[in-house]
C-alpha cells in the first residue's frame, strides 16, 4: 500500500485541540474519507478520530453529487464525532464546520464567506463543501449516535487541475495567492471546530448560528432555492433556530427551506438578517 503525502509530524505540530485530530488515519487513496471514518466508528475508533487522504476516487457531496479533487492538491478530511446533549445542535454541525473553516482561514489571512447550506467561497467561487452525515446506535450495543462531517477542500490546485466545467465556478487558496499546506489547513480547522462542536454539545446553538450568519453575504438579497421539491424565490432573511433559511417571499409572508441549492438572482450588498 502506498504511503501517503500528508505529513503527519507537521499536522500534530500545528495542531492545538484537546481531541479532535488526535487520532489520525491517513491514506494515500480512498473511495470516501466519510466512508473510511464510518469504518473506524464501527472499529470503535475514538471521538474526534480524523481521516484525510492524498486521493478519493469515490469523494461525495451533498445530494450524491461527486467531489472532484486532484490528488495531493486538496484536502479530504471527515471528522467522526459521538454526538450527546442537544440534539437539535446536532443538526448544525455542518454549517457549524463551514464556520470552522472560514474562520481557520480568517486566521491564516484568507478572507472566506459562508453560502448556505454547506459552501464555502472565496471571491464568488467555490473553495469547499462539507458533507455531514449522520447514525443511530452503533448494533451491538457499542457505540451511540454518531456523526460524520466531511471536508472536501481546494488548497493548492491549479486552474487546469479542476474540470473545464467546473473552471469558472471553483478556486483554490494557491489560484488566490495563499501558499498554504494541506497540513496547516487541516490543523486550522480542526482548531476552529472543536470550540464551535463543543458550544453545540452544551446547547448554545444561538450563538454558533448567528457567527454562521455574519460571514454570509447574501442576507437582503433575491435568491432562488432549488429542491427536490422545486424551485423557492423570495429575499434572504436569515436562519431559524435549527439552521433552517428563512426567506421572504412577494407576498410579505416568509417560508423555510431545509435543504437545496442556492443561487443569487442578483448582486447587490446584503443588509444583513432580521
Amino acid at each position: 500500500m502506498a504511503e501517503p503525502s500528508f505529513d503527519r509530524a507537521r499536522f500534530a505540530a500545528l495542531l492545538a485541540t484537546r481531541r479532535l485530530g488526535r487520532h489520525l488515519i491517513a491514506r494515500a487513496r480512498v473511495g470516501s474519507t466519510n466512508d473510511v471514518a464510518w469504518e473506524a466508528r464501527a472499529a470503535a475508533a475514538p471521538d474526534g478520530t480524523v481521516v484525510v487522504a492524498d486521493q478519493q476516487t469515490r469523494g461525495r457531496g451533498r445530494a450524491g453529487r461527486v467531489w472532484h479533487s486532484a490528488p495531493g492538491r486538496g484536502l479530504a478530511l471527515s471528522v467522526l464525532l459521538y454526538l450527546g446533549g442537544d440534539r437539535r445542535g446536532a443538526g448544525v454541525l455542518t454549517l457549524a464546520a463551514g464556520l470552522a473553516l472560514a474562520q481557520a482561514l480568517e486566521r491564516l489571512g484568507v478572507a472566506a464567506e459562508l453560502k448556505w447550506p454547506n459552501d464555502v467561497l472565496l471571491g464568488g467561487r467555490k473553495l469547499a463543501g462539507i458533507l455531514g452525515e449522520r447514525r443511530g446506535a452503533a448494533p451491538g450495543g457499542g457505540t451511540g449516535e454518531a456523526a460524520v462531517i466531511g471536508l472536501g477542500a481546494n488548497v493548492a490546485e491549479r486552474e487546469a487541475d479542476f474540470p473545464p466545467g467546473l473552471r469558472a465556478r471553483a478556486t483554490s487558496l494557491a489560484i488566490a495567492g495563499a501558499a498554504l499546506g494541506r497540513e496547516t489547513v487541516a490543523a486550522a480547522f480542526l482548531d476552529a471546530l472543536e470550540p464551535l462542536v463543543d458550544a453545540l454539545a452544551a446547547g448554545e446553538r444561538a450563538a454558533v448560528l448567528a457567527a454562521w450568519q455574519a460571514r454570509a453575504a447574501f442576507w437582503g438579497a433575491p435568491v432562488t432555492v432549488r429542491t427536490p421539491a422545486g424551485a423557492v424565490s423570495g429575499i434572504a432573511r436569515r436562519l431559524d433556530p435549527d439552521g433552517v433559511l428563512v426567506l421572504e417571499l412577494d407576498s410579505g409572508a416568509e417560508t423555510t427551506v431545509l435543504a437545496g441549492d442556492l443561487e443569487l438572482e442578483a448582486t447587490q450588498p446584503g443588509v444583513g438578517p432580521r
